[in-house]
C-alpha cells in the first residue's frame, strides 16, 4: 500500500534535487521532499531518523499554508502508532479530517479511516470504530485496492474477535485471505495469516491454524528489519495453537522467545499488547495465576484496546484462584458494570449494517440498480428493528435499574445488621470486663483485708494447738481470693506482650491446679504487633478455654501455642488430652452456656474464626486471625 506514493512523489524528488543546487527552494517541494525521505524510512524500520525527517518539516516556514501539511499530519500519525504513542497520534489523526476533502489521493482518506477506527477500538468506542472502519471500506472499495480491503477486513475479524462473535470473525478473516491472495504486499499476506491462524486456532480448527500459522512465520523470518514486530505478533497463534494441542514444552519454548523480543519492540505497540495478552490467557489456563495476574493489571492500567468485561472477569477468577475472595468479588463486580445489554444489542444491529453494507457494496460493482433496491429495503428494516431494539432496551434497563437497587438495599440491610450484631458483642464483652474489674477491686481490697485481719486476729488470740491450723486454712482462703481477684482483673498490655502473659499464665496455672501446662510463644515475640485489644481478646479466649479443660476435661495435659504466619496472620491452639470435647460440651451443658458464648462473642469482635477437632487422644482448639480485616 505504501509503496505508491513513492511513484507518486518521485518527479517532486528529482525536481528538488535540482533546485536544492539552484538555490531556491518552493516550500510545498521541500516538505514534499522530507515527506518522501520519512516515508522511506519508516518502510525500512528507521523510526528515529523518519522523526528527525517530520521535525524538520513541521519546523518549515509557513507550513500550515501548506497542501503537505494534512499529508504530512497524518503520516506522523501513522509513525506515533508504529512506536506506541497511541494517544498522540488518535489526536493527531483526528486534525487530520478536517484537511480530507482537499485531498484526492483516496489511499490518504483510507488510511485516516482506518487508523481512526483502530484507535477508537483501543478505546473501546465500537460504534465510532465501525464507522470508520465503514468509511474506510467505502474509500477502498472506490479506490479498487486489494491489500486495502484485505486490510480492513482484518480489523474487522479483530473486532468481531474481541467481542466473541467467532463465526464472524472466522468470516471476514477468510474474506481478508481471498484479498491478499491478490496482492504482493508482505506486510498485508503476514497480517492476514497471523490474524487467521489465532482465529482458527479459537474455533479449534487446528490443522488450518497451523498452517496459517507457519505462513506467517516464514513471511516474519524475511521481514526486512521488522522481524522482532513480526515474531512476536505470531505468537499468539502459536500459542494458541499448542494449548489445544496440550504441547506444554512449545509453550514454554515460544513463551521464553515472546519474552526475549517483548525487549526488543516499544512496550505500547500492537504487537507487545498482543503478546502480552495471550501470555496472561495462556498462563491462567496454565494455573499460573500470580504471573497472570501481573498481566492483567498492565493491560487494565493502560489503554491497549482490551475488552474491559472480559478482562476484569480473568481478574475476577484469578483472584478466586488464589483464595482472595474479596479481591474477586471486587473484580467480577466491576466486570458486571461494564455488562450493558442495550449498548450490546446496538452494537450487533451496526454490525449487522457493517456486514450488509459490504456485501452490497461488492454487488454494486456487478448489479447496481439491485443493489439500490437491496439497500432502500434493508434501511426500512434497519430502522424499525433500531426503533424495537430502543424500546426494548430502555425496558431492559429500567428492569435490571430495579435489580440492582434491590440488590444494593438487601446487601446494606444484611451489612447493617451484622455490624448490630458485632457491636452487640462487644458492648457484652464490655459489660463483663466492667463487672470482672468491679469484682476483682472488691476481692482484692474488701475481702482480701478481711480475711488478713481475721488471720491476724486468730493467730494472736486462738487456743494453743490449733491456731497454726486456722492460721494456714485463712491464708490458704486469702491467697485464693487474691488469685481470683488477678485473674478478673486485665492484664497490663502496654508494659508486656502476650507472649509475657501467656507465658507467666501457664506457669500461674501449673502452680495452681498441678496440670502440667506449658506454652509456645511466637518467634522472635511477634505478637507484640497485635493490637492491644486483639491481644486482650485473645487472652480471655485462653483463659474461659484452659479453665473449661480444668474443670470438665480431666486433662493432665495442655499445650498453648501462638503463630505468627506473617506480619497480619495469627494462628493460636489449645491442645489438651482429656476427655472428647463433645461429650464435654453434653456432661456440663448447663454449666458452661455464659463462658462458650463469651468465647464465640470475642471471637466475633476480632472477625477470627475457630474449629475444634476431637479424637480418642486429644483435643484441638484453632483460632485464625486476620488483622486487616
Amino acid at each position: 500500500m505504501r509503496v505508491r506514493h513513492t511513484k507518486l512523489l518521485s518527479l517532486l524528488f528529482s525536481l528538488t534535487t535540482i533546485l536544492l543546487h539552484a538555490g531556491e527552494i518552493p516550500t510545498d517541494t521541500l516538505l514534499a521532499h522530507f515527506y518522501n525521505r520519512a516515508a522511506n524510512l519508516m518502510e525500512e524500520g528507521h523510526y528515529d531518523e523518519a522523526q528527525r525527517s517530520f521535525d524538520s518539516a513541521f519546523a518549515t516556514r509557513n507550513v500550515k499554508h501548506s497542501f503537505m501539511y494534512p499529508i504530512l499530519l497524518n503520516e506522523q500519525a501513522t509513525l506515533l502508532i508504529y512506536v506506541g504513542k497511541t494517544e498522540e497520534a488518535f489526536a493527531m489523526k483526528k486534525n487530520v479530517l478536517p484537511y480530507l476533502p482537499q485531498i484526492n489521493d483516496l489511499e490518504k482518506h483510507i488510511s485516516v479511516y482506518n487508523d481512526l477506527g483502530l484507535l477508537y477500538r483501543q478505546h473501546q468506542m465500537n460504534d465510532s470504530t465501525l464507522y470508520y472502519y465503514n468509511k474506510a471500506l467505502d474509500s477502498a472499495l472506490q479506490y479498487g485496492d486489494e491489500s486495502w480491503i484485505a486490510h480492513i477486513c482484518n480489523n474487522v475479524s479483530i473486532l468481531y474477535f474481541n467481542i466473541r462473535q467467532l463465526d464472524e470473525a472466522e468470516k471476514y478473516t477468510d474474506m481478508a485471505a481471498e484479498h491478499a491472495a491478490r496482492t504482493e504486499d508482505p506486510f498485508v499476506a503476514f497480517t492476514t495469516w497471523q490474524i487467521r491462524a489465532t482465529i482458527k486456532a479459537e474455533l479449534n480448527k487446528l490443522d488450518d491454524a497451523e498452517k496459517s500459522n507457519r505462513k506467517a512465520w516464514n513471511i516474519a523470518c524475511h521481514g526486512e528489519g521488522n522481524e522482532d514486530l513480526w515474531k512476536i505478533r505470531c505468537l499468539p497463534g502459536m500459542l494458541r495453537l499448542f494449548e489445544r494441542k496440550e504441547q506444554p514444552d512449545s509453550i514454554d519454548h515460544y513463551l521464553k522467545l515472546g519474552n526475549k523480543l517483548l525487549q526488543r519492540v516499544p512496550s505500547n505497540s500492537i504487537a507487545a499488547i498482543g503478546f502480552i495478552q495471550s501470555r496472561a490467557a495462556t498462563e491462567t489456563n496454565r494455573k499460573n495465576y500470580a504471573r497472570a495476574l501481573k498481566d492483567f493489571h498492565w493491560l487494565h492500567n493502560r489503554k491497549t484496546g482490551t475488552e474491559p468485561k472480559t478482562l476484569l472477569t480473568q481478574m475476577a477468577r484469578c483472584y478466586d484462584a488464589l483464595g482472595n475472595p474479596k479481591l474477586a468479588y471486587t473484580y467480577m463486580d466491576s466486570a458486571r458494570m461494564w455488562t450493558d445489554t442495550l449498548a450490546q444489542h446496538n452494537l450487533t444491529q451496526q454490525m449487522a449494517e457493517f456486514n450488509v453494507k459490504y456485501h452490497t457494496q461488492e454487488k454494486e460493482l456487478e448489479i447496481a440498480h439491485l443493489q439500490q433496491e437491496q439497500l432502500e429495503h434493508q434501511a426500512f428494516l434497519l430502522k424499525a428493528s433500531i426503533a424495537v431494539a430502543l424500546l426494548s432496551g430502555l425496558a431492559l434497563i429500567t428492569l435490571l435499574t430495579l435489580r440492582h437497587k434491590k440488590r444494593m438495599a438487601e446487601k446494606k440491610i444484611e451489612l447493617l445488621k451484622q455490624e448490630n450484631e458485632l457491636n452487640s458483642a462487644r458492648r457484652y464483652i464490655e459489660g463483663l470486663e466492667e463487672e470482672c474489674k468491679y469484682f476483682a477491686k472488691e476481692l482484692h481490697d474488701g475481702i482480701a483485708n478481711d480475711l488478713l485481719g481475721l488471720q491476724m486476729k486468730i493467730e494472736t488470740s486462738a487456743s494453743k494447738g490449733n491456731e497454726q491450723e486456722l492460721a494456714s486454712l485463712v491464708s490458704k482462703l486469702r491467697n485464693n481470693v487474691r488469685n481470683i481477684s488477678h485473674e478478673l482483673m486485665p492484664p497490663e498490655f502496654e508494659h508486656l506482650s502476650l507472649d509475657q502473659i501467656l507465658d507467666r499464665y501457664a506457669a500461674k496455672l501449673t502452680e495452681n491446679t498441678g496440670i502440667e501446662v506449658s506454652y509456645h510463644p511466637t518467634e522472635n515475640n511477634a505478637s507484640r504487633h497485635l493490637p492491644n485489644e486483639t491481644a486482650y481478646e485473645l487472652y480471655r479466649i485462653v483463659q474461659e478455654l484452659t479453665m473449661n479443660i480444668v474443670k470438665h476435661a480431666s486433662a493432665s495435659h495442655i499445650v498453648i501455642s501462638l503463630r505468627a504466619d506473617n506480619e497480619n496472620k495469627y494462628t493460636l491452639q489449645i491442645t489438651d488430652n482429656g476427655k472428647n470435647a463433645n461429650k464435654q460440651q453434653t456432661a456440663t451443658n448447663n454449666n458452661d452456656g455464659i463462658g462458650l458464648r463469651t468465647v464465640n462473642d470475642r471471637i466475633r469482635a476480632i472477625n477470627a474464626t475457630a474449629n475444634v477437632c476431637s479424637s480418642t487422644e486429644n483435643n484441638v482448639f484453632t483460632l485464625l486471625l486476620n488483622i486487616n480485616e
